[in-house]
This record gives C-alpha cells, structure tokens and sequence, in this order.
C-alpha cells in the first residue's frame, strides 16, 4: 500500500487539450514545476502523484481534463482486448465499492465497434476487481471511477478521469448565454495573447463576460478549479490532506486587492446583466466595468492595453453582413486606440478585410469543434518592469 491507502505513490498523469493551445498547456505545467512530453494526440503526459493530479486539477486553465494514465499495450482482437485489460492492476486504483464507468473510442485499429470494446473493458476490470477482493459481482455504491480507453492503430491505451465534468466547468457560469466561449478556451486566448495584470484590458464583444472574467481571475491568480469539486474530491481511497495541500497553496497565492483597469462591452443589454450576474459569481465583480456599448463607440485613454475578444461569426449571433459591419466598425475603432494590441478569434474567413488592416501573425484554433482563426495586432507598448 502507499501512502495513498491504494493509488500508486508514483503516476503517469496525462492532460487532455483542445488542438492548437498545447503550447499553453505545456507552459502552464512548466509554471508548475513539471517537466512534460511532446504533445501526442491532444494529449501531454509527465510523471507525478496525487498531489500532482490535485495541483494540476486545481491551477490548470487552459487544459480539459486530468487523467491518471493506467496501462498501454497492444491489441488486436477481443481476447488480447479482455486479456490486456484484466492483466491491469486495477485494485491499486478501484476500492471494493468503487463504481466503474467506462467510455472510449477506436481510431484506425482492427477493433471498431466502440460499444463493444466498452463493455468488454468493463467485464475485464470487474473480473479482475472480483477476484481479488472475493466477490460474485461489482457492488458499485462507493464513488464513480471514471475509466476511459483509446484504441489508436491497435494500441489500447487505458485512463482514470480525475477530474469528472471537464474543467472548463469553473463553477461561475450558471447561465448560458448565446453563443458562449468555453472558460478554457477563454484562458487560452488570453494566455497565447500579450495580456499582462498591469496593464489596461477589453472585450468589447464580451457576450456572457467570459474572457473578462477569466482575464481577471488570472491577474488575481486566482486558480482556474478553486470553486469546484473534482472526480477524484469523492474517492475514499484518495487522502483529503492532498487536495487540502493544493487548496491552501492556491489560496496562498491569491491576490485578490490587486487594482485592475479591466473593461468589457456588449451591444445587447442582456449579456451585460449575465456578464456582470457571471463575475459575481465569479468574485471578481469589483474589478470589471461592465457597460452596454456598440464596438462603434468603443475607445479608450488609456494606453498599452490589450484586447482580446470573440466577436460575432455571422452564423448563431448576426448574420453575415451584420457580422462583417461589426468587423469594419470594430477596425475604424481600433485605429484610435494609442499602443493597444488585439487579438480576435473568428471563423470568418474575411475578417482582416472587413477589419482593415492584415494581421501581424494568425493562429489555427478550435471554438466548440468549429474551425476558427486567432488573428494578432501587436500594438507599440512601452515597457513595464515587473
């Protein structure tokens, strides 16, 4: 046994990411302390414990989810499949009343059908799981351990899900808005932008605020998972004295009365109320001005700001030609704006025209599986010292 009752003292943690911010991922582990692998298949993994899998849970903004990485081999027909996954010692993992979900996927491998694999998984670690601890069947009362496994060109790869719903669910966002950004993706644009604490920052295409909540959160460094419960929170195997190590070192790094010049505007006067009911929630009311505002009107005098923003793509929000107004009356405003920089997310494949002017340099990322571009305009900032 280790000094985690039964999970092992020594793990491979894989962290899961949407395709394009791996860069993020990588450095925000870096920031942690850990030495991590070439990003494979949306995939980052590194060595660690259970106070690692907590800390990552915890601090981690940009990634989508925390898995234990369990075993890998290779499999090509069912048997190797039941025999591969049986062989595993999941008894280090799963406790006698642990119950066990599992999901997956087979990519270009002999085995194909999804559901099958599945429930053969599922046979195999409850066949395993009975015999060690003497049982005529999974009694299943006891936490969810949800189990994952990935057939990818005939290698089984198999995961334990710490983290439960994906961590992008902050906690915060209560009510959806219309077409809502993901709080990971949000961290993600913010963190690939030239966005620093010190200096001014807008949205002004906020929607349901959540850029600008996020943006404050990280100027307060304010962990990305400090208002939610993780998968692992319910094990009875896991010691609550780790979470509770994690928790305090990111309360203890918390810099909640930092001043911030954080703006963020919407022409529609009910996403201001969501936005602002959203940073509310969020702790961080009192360091966003929230105003409704057309992106026409929007200036500033204040300099060496930075905007980043997801204005409307023409499709759930606008049509095409009202997007592409947005576009152009959003570059005439910009052109006002003394040493700010931008960087704007969007599907439309005309926006630098619209907009008016080409950007500095573009970026391939995923909004909700929709293939977008992430344009850069670096403005003339003056230098600010740490």
């Amino acid at each position: 046994m280790s000094k985690y009752d039964f999970l092992p003292d020594k793990l491979n943690i894989s962290i899961t990411c949407a395709s394009g911010v791996e860069k993020v991922v990588k450095s925000e582990l870096n920031r942690l302390g850990y030495e991590s692998a070439p990003a494979i298949n949306g995939r980052i993994t590194f060595s660690g414990d259970m106070l690692s899998v907590a800390r990552c849970n915890l601090f981690m903004r940009s990634a989508d989810r925390v898995y234990i990485k369990v075993a890998e081999f290779p499999a090509e027909t069912f048997d190797q499949l039941f025999d591969g996954v049986k062989g595993v010692r999941w008894e280090d993992y799963i406790p006698k009343d642990g119950k066990v979900t599992v999901n997956g996927k087979c990519v270009k491998s002999t085995l194909f059908a999804i559901s099958a694999c599945q429930s053969l998984v599922k046979k195999a670690i409850a066949d395993r799981l009975c015999g060690v601890y003497h049982l005529n069947r999974l009694n299943e009362t006891g936490a969810e351990y949800p189990l994952e496994f990935s057939v990818f060109k005939d290698t089984v790869s198999l995961y334990i899900n710490t983290s439960g719903a994906g961590l992008h669910k902050r906690g915060y966002r209560d009510m959806v808005g219309i077409a809502p950004i993901k709080e990971t993706l949000a961290s993600s644009l913010l963190l690939l932008s030239d966005f620093y604490k010190d200096r001014p920052f807008a949205d002004p295409f906020c929607g349901s605020g959540t850029i600008a909540i996020e943006g404050a959160r990280i100027a307060l460094d304010i962990a990305g998972g400090i208002g939610r419960r993780f998968a692992f929170n319910d094990w009875a195997n896991f010691d609550q004295k780790i979470f509770d190590l994690a928790f305090t070192e990111a309360k203890d790094k918390e810099r909640r009365d930092r001043k911030l010049e954080f703006f963020a505007s919407d022409v529609d006067p009910k996403a201001i109320k969501l936005a602002k009911r959203h940073a509310e929630r969020a702790g961080v009311a009192d360091k966003i001005r929230f105003e409704v505002k057309d992106v026409k009107h929007f200036c500033s005098s204040l300099k060496n700001g930075t905007i980043v923003t997801n204005p409307p793509y023409g499709e759930r929000v606008y049509d095409k030609k009202e997007a592409e107004e947005c576009y152009k009356s959003f570059g005439n405003a910009y052109k006002n704006l003394d040493g700010w920089s931008a960087f704007v997310i969007t599907s439309a494949n005309n926006f630098e025209r619209y907009f008016g002017k080409k950007c500095d340099r573009e970026r391939k990322l995923y909004n909700s599986n929709k293939e977008c571009k992430y344009y850069y305009y670096y403005g003339k900032k003056e230098k600010i010292n740490d």
